[in-house]
């Protein structure tokens, strides 16, 4: 299970055979994920010319392509679809340059790791704190209070005073080399000063590394290839109520980890739960061995928020949990169908150790009571954005606020981690917004939401 290796450059099967694998599964007439190879030049061509047919049909495309964009749930599958980016080893997310600078600025965390091996681990850690952990601990705590900052509030550049959130711009050529696809404008709130500050939302590695502060999707697309970098198994995690951090696997613990390097805190999924009081619906994690709905072990009550998922749905923004089901596995499929038998063994074990924990919910009970977590809100963002989004601890909201997937996603065409995945336009204070940045807590106008 190791990162540090060249972008994979063997036969990936097709969503088509790799989505027929996956119901095979999903039914257990098979038992595990056969290896797929390339088909024949001679069935490669049979399947061409009877796709090259059908699409000859007049307007098979275009309704097979409007059926697709009208079903319900389609905006939050083309959520998933745009999460799956984050899918790779590090040499398919950045390029060889970027690695060799993000190794360098990473080259104290290993000692920093080992010092904390010598030291009594955190208590809900102290059942299971090996190599990895002390690592992914040593590296959220650096990343937080050392490396990268908070945007918010933002500062006039000219007079150091407050400023306020003015309007969504284009990128210049500068900002648009390092992804960026739009820009706030912060404007000087004093009198006399005409102070402004753009704050690019950059979608690379490379321009990451440079600007060194951003929100939250920032500093969980960074941390998330900084750890990989660091020779960690790790994935990008999604939350469907505007949050994003990431995992690593535990060989020590057994399981997949939360670390979320916006609170440096590591060992602790029930922290939105218990801690903020976020009522989730959906946490899906991606990464170079597949894609998995990791919801269960970040909330309290697995029922209720079934029921809040299918809510959502019959609403027409979510999907079936078997639907849900397929897509993942689907898309697990085509990240391990190529590897080698004893790989995919391997991995098999891994899953079954994740599903043990992940049902487990007496474990991870006293795991989350070990933590401290009853009341714990947010840290991270001034003190009204916190509580305009109800994630200050102190009560648990009846109903989060409202988000809808209603935002297209644009592919990514460099070859750094793509991190701007926009889940929907929200009516209340959030991360685009001028009182998100300012710091003034005043509810906004509908916003793009980014985390």
């Amino acid at each position: 299970m190791s990162n540090l290796i060249p972008g994979f450059t063997g036969y990936r099967p097709s969503a088509v055979e790799a989505g027929y694998v996956a119901r095979q599964l999903l039914a257990r007439r098979y038992t595990s994920i056969p290896r797929l190879s390339r088909p024949s030049a001679e069935d490669a061509a049979a399947i061409a010319e009877l796709m090259n047919h059908a699409l000859r049909v007049p307007g098979v495309f275009q309704l097979l392509a409007t059926q697709h964009a009208q079903r319900p749930g389609a905006k939050f599958e083309a959520t998933i679809n745009d999460l799956k980016r984050h899918s790779g080893d590090v040499g398919q997310l950045i390029d060889k340059q970027t690695a060799a600078e993000a190794t360098a600025v990473l080259a104290d965390i290993l000692p920093r790791a080992e010092a904390l091996l010598k030291e009594p681990p955190p208590p809900h850690l102290a059942n299971a704190f090996g190599k990895e952990d002390a690592i992914a601990l040593a590296a959220a705590r650096w990343f937080k209070h050392e490396y990268f900052t908070w945007i918010d509030p933002i500062k006039c550049p000219r007079c150091g005073g407050a400023t306020k959130f003015a309007e969504v711009s284009e990128p210049n050529e500068r900002e648009r080399a390092g992804g960026a696809r739009r820009v706030e404008v912060h404007k000087c709130d004093s009198g006399g000063c005409e102070g402004q500050r753009r704050f690019a939302r950059y979608n690379t590695v490379k321009a990451l590394m440079g600007s060194r502060e951003g929100r939250c999707g920032e500093f969980a697309q960074l941390f998330y290839v900084f750890l990989l970098v660091l020779g960690l198994e790790a994935r990008y995690v999604w939350n469907s109520e505007d949050h994003v951090w990431t995992e690593y696997f535990s060989p020590t613990a057994g399981h997949w980890v939360h670390v979320d390097s916006c609170e440096a805190e590591v060992g602790k999924p029930q922290l939105y739960d218990r801690g903020w009081g976020k009522q989730q619906r959906w946490c899906l994690a991606f990464g170079a061995l597949g894609a998995e709905d990791v919801t269960r072990a970040y909330v309290d009550d697995w029922d209720a928020c079934l029921a809040r998922r299918m809510q959502q749905t019959e609403d027409g923004r979510g999907v079936t949990e078997e639907r849900l089901k397929l897509i993942l596995l689907t898309h697990t499929v085509q990240c391990r169908a190529h590897r080698g038998d004893a790989e995919r063994a391997q991995l098999a074990g891994v899953d079954q150790q994740q599903a043990a924990w992940i049902t487990d919910a007496r474990r991870r009970n006293l795991e989350a009571e070990l933590g401290g977590l009853k009341g714990q809100g947010r840290e991270s963002g001034t003190e009204a954005w916190v509580q305009a989004r109800g994630e200050g601890g102190d009560v648990q909201m009846e109903e989060p606020p409202e988000v809808i997937d209603d935002v297209a996603h644009e592919p990514n065409t460099t070859n750094e981690v793509p991190g701007e995945v926009k889940d929907g336009v929200r009516e209340t204070v959030d991360e685009e917004g001028e009182a998100a940045a300012a710091g003034s807590g005043t509810v906004t106008a509908v916003e793009e939401v980014k985390e």
